[in-house]
């Protein structure tokens, strides 16, 4: 189960690569401030990414975002808590 816990980091990277697709649109569209903001922000930059996602043409990344995170979520903490597990030790 530890495996899955090396999983969610790749998870994870795609996440940053769909931020990254995020932001350049951010960028592009809205301007260095908001862009700066959703640089500094993460989650500033996934709501303005779903508010805009039909006129951009970025719900399929969005979709993709959203997907990613709970799998990073989700296999994060199973493979968390098996990590966990596994090093505890019981004395007789």
């Amino acid at each position: 189960m530890i495996f899955l816990f090396y999983l969610a980091w790749l998870f994870l990277l795609g996440a940053v690569i769909c931020q990254i697709i995020v932001l350049i649109k951010m960028f592009k569209d809205a301007g260095p401030v908001q862009g700066i903001i959703g640089l500094v922000c993460g989650i500033w930059a996934y709501i303005w990414g779903w508010m805009n996602s039909g006129r951009l043409g970025i719900r399929n990344i969005m979709m993709i975002w959203t997907v990613l995170l709970i799998l990073f979520l989700v296999c994060y903490l199973i493979g968390g808590m098996a990590a966990m597990q596994s090093m505890t030790t019981t004395t007789p």
